[in-house]
C-alpha cells in the first residue's frame, strides 16, 4: 500500500515534467526521460523514508543503493518508452504513457524489493557507499 500512495506522487511528478518538456517543444521520448528521471530521484528518497524502512527507522541512503534502485527501474523507462514509440501516434502521448504505468509498478516495486532494499537487509557491497 505504502509503495502504491508513493508510487501515485511519482507518477505525478512524472507526467508534469513530460509534458512540462513536450509542450515546451522537448522531444517525445527525452521528454518521457527526463520526466522518469525526476520521478525516480524523488521515488528513491520517499520510498526510503516510507516504504523499505530498516528496523523502524529509514532506509539508509546511499549512491551504491540509488545506482541499484536506477538501473532496477530502467526496465520501467524501457516499457514506457517502447509504449509511447509504439503508441503516441495513434492515441496520444499521455494515453501511451498511462498504459505503460501498470506495468511499471509490478516491475518497479518486484526490483525495489529484490535488489535494491532487499527486506530492508543492508547491501551486501564493501563499504564504498557513500552516504547521501
Amino acid at each position: 500500500m505504502r509503495f502504491g500512495a508513493v508510487g501515485v506522487g511519482n507518477v505525478v511528478t512524472e507526467f508534469l515534467i513530460f509534458n512540462i518538456l513536450l509542450h515546451s517543444g522537448v522531444a517525445m521520448l527525452a521528454a518521457n526521460a527526463a520526466g522518469f528521471l525526476c520521478a525516480n530521484i524523488q521515488s528513491y528518497l520517499v520510498n526510503a523514508h516510507v516504504t523499505f524502512r530498516e528496523n523502524g527507522a529509514r532506509a539508509r541512503l546511499s549512491v551504491g543503493r540509488y545506482v541499484r534502485f536506477m538501473a532496477a527501474h530502467s526496465l520501467s523507462l524501457a516499457i514506457s518508452t517502447a509504449f509511447i514509440a509504439a503508441f503516441a501516434d495513434k492515441i496520444g502521448p499521455n494515453p501511451a504513457k498511462l498504459a505503460a504505468v501498470g506495468f511499471g509498478f509490478i516491475a518497479n516495486y518486484s526490483m525495489s524489493a529484490l535488489f535494491v532494499f532487499r527486506g530492508g537487509r543492508p547491501p551486501r557491497d564493501s563499504g564504498s557507499e557513500s552516504a547521501l
